[in-house]
């Protein structure tokens, strides 16, 4: 809601100064005050300021001097009465900050303009949320967090506010340990080990000012092999290898500088190939071939920067040919041919930009054409005819923008039924 000025103009002195001062306030629209306090004669805030809520409760309250910097403990308050935070302006006292039911957040003692001693967080409920102590104005040294369920969170050791030495962290769902390592000025250094919710390891590895380097290992929660592969300054780089539990490859491929480079290749379960792919700086680059469980290949694409490109096929499990495509940066482009599963054609047909375009030809298994028509930009165009096994017209339908407008029916005794859309 709009607050509207209102200035009272009060002649009045204070008893340490003999400036002029004007008092100042504002009204929300309701007509309940929303500020009030003085100016100087210069327009700087002097003296006790109040803000209120549309309410009519207090926003917050405090004080400037002359020169209109703040000054003593300013209060803060919820729209529901309740205080929010106090802050300390002066070289000594206390900052403290509370829920809106009234229970502390938190508190910390100000000396000569510093935060010192120890410092407490609390939960809404009046539970531990932090606990640890300020030297300077920093935190420093051993620091505890707690989940609202009183749980552990995290602990480690602060200097100069940032994190270094061992720090661990836990689950929230049951307080098992999550992960544990080392920092030096708040960058991860040396090795750390992470933990399931189970507790079993889960992958461990080293870091270098924050950076993963050299091998890490990521495990199954049985302690078997998942994957693992080294780093170098927070990269990928080098052979990577992803395991079955058994032990049997998965995937296997190399990294150069955090992206996938050259022939990767992947396995089933049971030892068998199941793809083999090339990629250039991350992305798929040249032949793909994938295989069935018996080791036949039933998928042959080629790759340009991550996108098929070139010729596609498709096969049967019994290896014939069900579909010889051509793509152009990941869309169907040029003359694509589907076959049924005992090798006859079954269709022919041109795309443009990954949509049908040009000529549409469709067959019966015995070779002879079942029906055909022209599409354009994807749509239905032009009259399509339909034809039976012995190479009868059975059907034309004309159609203009994908929209069908007449359709002629074709009968036997020569007969023909016209109805028009």
């Amino acid at each position: 809601m709009k607050k509207f000025l209102f200035t009272l103009t009060i002649l009045s002195f204070f008893t340490l100064s003999s400036f002029a001062q004007k008092e100042y306030t504002e009204y929300w629209q309701n007509n309940n005050v929303s500020t009030k306090g003085f100016k100087s004669d210069k327009g700087v805030r002097v003296g006790n300021w109040t803000w209120f809520h549309e309410n009519g409760k207090k926003e917050q309250e405090g004080s400037y001097d002359n020169n209109g910097k703040k000054i003593g403990t300013w209060i803060y308050y919820f729209e529901n009465g309740q205080v929010k935070k106090e802050e300390c302006y002066s070289d000594n006292g206390f900052n403290k900050a509370y829920y809106n039911n009234g229970q502390l957040y938190f508190s910390v003692e100000i000396r000569d303009g510093k935060r010192v001693g120890d410092y407490k967080e609390f939960h809404i409920d009046g539970k531990p949320k932090m606990t640890g102590a300020y030297v300077d104005d920093e935190l420093e040294g051993d620091v505890v967090f707690w989940y609202e369920s009183g749980l552990k969170e995290m602990e480690g050791t602060l200097k100069g506010g940032k994190r270094n030495d061992n720090w661990k962290y836990y689950y929230r769902i049951n307080g098992n340990l999550g992960s544990t390592g080392s920092f030096i000025n708040d960058k991860e250094n040396g090795k750390w080990i992470y933990f399931y919710e189970t507790s079993e390891k889960w992958r461990e590895g080293n870091f270098d000012n924050g950076l993963k380097v050299g091998q890490w290992v990521t495990y199954y929660e049985s302690g078997k092999t998942l994957h693992k592969g080294s780093y170098h300054n927070g990269l990928e780089e080098g052979v990577w290898e992803s395991l079955y539990e058994n032990g049997k490859l998965k995937d296997k491929g190399s990294f150069a500088e955090g992206k996938m480079s050259g022939e990767w290749n992947s396995w089933y379960e049971d030892g068998m190939l199941k793809t083999k792919t090339s990629y250039k700086e991350g992305l798929k680059e040249g032949l793909e071939t994938l295989y069935d469980t018996r080791g036949q290949a039933f998928v042959k694409a080629h790759n340009k920067e991550g996108k098929l490109h070139g010729k596609y096929e498709k096969y049967s499990d019994r290896n014939v040919l069900l579909e010889k495509s051509y793509y152009k940066s990941g869309s169907k482009d040029g003359k694509c041919i589907f076959y049924y599963t005992q090798g006859a054609k079954l269709r022919e047909q041109s795309f443009k930009n990954g949509k049908p375009n040009g000529s549409w030809t469709e067959y019966h298994e015995d070779g002879k054409v079942s029906a055909k028509g022209s599409f354009s930009k994807g749509k239905q165009t032009g009259t399509w005819i339909n034809y039976d096994r012995f190479g009868n017209k059975t059907s034309e339908v004309k159609y203009k923008d994908g929209r069908k407008i007449s359709q002629k029916v074709l009968k036997k005794d020569k007969d023909t039924k016209v109805k028009n859309f």
